[in-house]
């Protein structure tokens, strides 16, 4: 049986070639980050090249970069006490019961790691920043779309404008209309989306407030970002619907809704009872 990955990867360190150490020294730094990134952009990360990052996985003793994934996430999962499977929780042996039980947990584990890493400054300074706003454009794609539709209905209902378009090349047209005076508000759990990249690029081009919610560490999101809002890594390497991402991500959402209203609560208890009345009829 095979030592853990980060244990290997050290005892080879002083053997390796100086594009190598880079890989193996970002590996080390952020060893959950990387089971988020594809080949590409692990190489990316470390200025080299996706056959670099393949040559490494092979002189550490891994069939090629799918096998050091797997064997780099049971090191990483090792402490959360649970099962590594190639889906997570998922085998042909759940029952509804522990269905219950193991999601359940996983909730309270992802919303008390939340707690941990969003900051209460940075959620302040994000309602502020929507205030003011005359216009606040929403972006994200998978499951951190379907978080960013939520904001925007949010937001909406309290009458502050925002939009989101639920087509990736859509939302990318649209950062190209920014004004200075906009908000950009990007929703990407890996911060490493090539195409939430393109459109923060383009806010920036034109001068856009950007406030990012992404996972805690380093990502090229991150790097563009005005203001972060971070989220936990709670993902494992493999994931059946990116359901606790999505979670903390949903909760985040909740948080900055409920401060954005505090602001102002009784012109959004206003908005939210005019809302209710037209569309109750239906």
């Amino acid at each position: 049986m095979r030592s853990g990955a980060l244990q290997t990867i050290s005892e080879h360190n002083t053997r390796l070639t100086g594009t190598e150490r880079r890989i193996a020294d970002f590996i080390l730094n952020a060893p959950q980050k990387v089971l988020h990134l594809n080949i590409t952009e692990l190489a990316r990360q470390c200025s080299t090249s996706a056959a670099a990052v393949v040559r490494f996985c092979r002189r550490i003793g891994a069939s090629g970069y799918s096998d050091f994934k797997l064997w780099l996430a049971k090191d990483v999962y090792q402490g959360w006490n649970e099962k590594f499977l190639p889906d997570l929780g998922l085998d042909s042996s759940t029952t509804a019961v522990r269905a219950i039980t193991d999601m359940t947990e996983a909730v309270k584990r992802t919303m008390n790691a939340l707690a941990a890493s969003l900051s209460p400054e940075s959620v302040e300074k994000a309602a502020e920043r929507i205030l003011a706003s005359p216009m606040t454009m929403l972006f994200g794609v998978g499951a951190s779309g379907l978080v960013a539709a939520d904001l925007h209905q949010k937001l909406s209902r309290i009458g502050l404008p925002s939009s989101y378009l639920y087509d990736t090349h859509a939302q990318i047209s649209a950062a190209c209309s920014l004004r200075k005076e906009d908000t950009a508000f990007i929703i990407s759990y890996s911060g490493e989306t090539d195409a939430m990249i393109e459109a923060a690029d383009q806010a920036l081009l034109r001068g856009s407030f950007l406030i990012a919610m992404t996972m805690s560490g380093m990502s090229r999101l991150r790097a563009r970002a005005d203001l972060t809002l971070d989220i936990p890594a709670v993902e494992r390497v493999y994931r059946s619907a990116a359901e606790l991402s999505r979670i903390g991500q949903l909760a985040a959402v909740d948080i900055l809704y409920n401060v954005i209203i505090s602001h102002d609560i009784d012109r959004a208890i206003e908005a939210v009872e005019r809302s209710m009345q037209a569309t109750h009829r239906f």
